[in-house]
């Protein structure tokens, strides 16, 4: 008799539980979402994040990574079938990486019940009319300088092309005022902006690397930045590795600076830069073309918690959200109403600078398999250059032939 009553006790408390679980939260099965983001990408307001756990019931893990650790974490999960996090931090170099190799869930059913037209940059996350990833910065490369430097000089006006970028900066250097005058580093960054600025498409709609074409300004820029090394207008401490064009700037060192959409709010802050308060946006030369190198947020292709990951995509995104993210590491919010009130209440610095840039914008390749080992190949290949005083139409052709390579790898 009590062996038969057994398996009926044991449902009515299986019953009891559920519907105790269901009443009680606490007793329920925790809901738990892992958020895999490089440092920048962590909320900054621990108390919102908090109260978003605590209204929605879903608890988020955060794993702060480096971006190639992270890259590679998602690669390495999804080989074996399983989802490195539930949400995923997309950089600019993220399109190569893990958007067209697959690791991400198209979002398109998600972002249906969503009005998107506040956003800037989604087309960016967007291959093929599917998006996989959901704008949470909008950022372009740009360029500030130091204008009372400039003006000291004895310029009344910043360049307007690369030939009086560089006679300015010469004078600077002969008049005592700045010994390295050029802030930029021996990277892939200084040859793409100085390269699109001259108006060079880089690339054509076959992706071809016209860059190599004879005469074209890809190389004309290679020849002008090695000459910048060569002269001594960059630093040498560009190609010892042991600072960034940026951490320089900001210690008093140079006038014109490769920055982003941005960088004069930090340079501005006297707290963090000896720059302060003189730098300004400086109109890209010549033809003017920028890049772009937005964020956003994805879901892995893997995750069992997609419900809940897009809860924390949408709480991540709200204007609260992005007024602090910016606060915090001064990036430029996807937003444009957020963007618009924080110019409204003087928190953007060069703002109408910043909207002029946003009009010429020519993106490069980035959703090509190949590209994030090409873009790496570019930077080695430029410090290297750099350190030897190399050939620089020798290097664009060795540039060139990595991308053919690396293309028909891939392809």
């Amino acid at each position: 008799m009590h062996s038969r009553r057994f398996p009926r006790l044991i449902t009515l408390a299986v019953v009891l539980m559920l519907i105790l679980g269901a009443a009680l939260p606490g007793l329920a099965q925790e809901n738990k979402i892992t958020f895999l983001t490089p440092a920048w990408g962590v909320p900054p307001n621990e108390e919102a994040l908090r109260a978003f756990e605590a209204e929605t019931g879903i608890t988020v893990e955060i794993q702060s990574v480096q971006m190639a650790d992270l890259f590679s974490r998602v690669q390495i999960a999804s080989a074996s079938g399983q989802a490195a996090a539930d949400v995923i931090f997309l950089t600019e170099e993220a399109p190569s990486n893990i958007v067209a190799t697959g690791n991400l869930l198209a979002l398109n059913d998600l972002i249906a019940g969503v009005d998107t037209s506040d956003f800037t940059q989604l087309d960016f996350w967007t291959v093929d009319g599917m998006t996989y990833g959901f704008p949470v910065y909008s950022q372009l490369v740009m360029m500030d300088y130091n204008a009372a430097r400039l003006a000291e000089a004895g310029f009344d006006a910043p360049p307007a092309t690369w030939a009086e970028l560089t006679d300015m900066a010469k004078a600077l250097k002969e008049q005592g005022l700045d010994e390295y005058p050029v802030a930029m580093g021996a990277i892939d960054w200084s040859w793409y902006l100085m390269a699109l600025s001259m108006g060079d498409p880089m690339f054509d709609d076959d992706l071809n690397p016209v860059f190599a074409d004879e005469g074209s300004k890809g190389r004309e820029a290679m020849a002008l930045l090695m000459s910048y090394f060569a002269e001594g207008l960059i630093s040498p401490e560009m190609l010892a590795g042991s600072i960034n064009q940026h951490a320089l700037f900001w210690s008093g060192v140079g006038t014109f600076h490769q920055g982003w959409q941005g960088s004069v709010r930090v340079a501005n802050n006297p707290d963090t830069s000896q720059q302060a308060p003189n730098a300004e946006y400086l109109p890209l030369p010549e033809v003017g073309n920028t890049w772009s190198f937005p964020a956003g947020l994805g879901i892995d292709a893997n995750s069992a918690n997609v419900d809940a990951a897009w809860q924390f995509i949408q709480w991540y995104t709200q204007p609260a959200q992005q007024q602090a993210i910016y606060a915090a590491f001064g990036l430029y919010p996807s937003r444009l109403s957020v963007a618009a009130a924080l110019n409204e209440a003087g928190e953007i610095q060069g703002y109408d600078a910043i909207v002029a840039q946003a009009a010429k914008v020519d993106e490069l390749p980035r959703y090509a398999l190949w590209w994030g080992p090409f873009t790496n190949n570019v930077t080695e290949t430029i410090l290297e250059a750099a350190q030897t005083g190399a050939d620089a139409n020798a290097v664009i052709d060795q540039l060139a032939e990595t991308w053919n390579e690396l293309r028909a790898e891939y392809e």
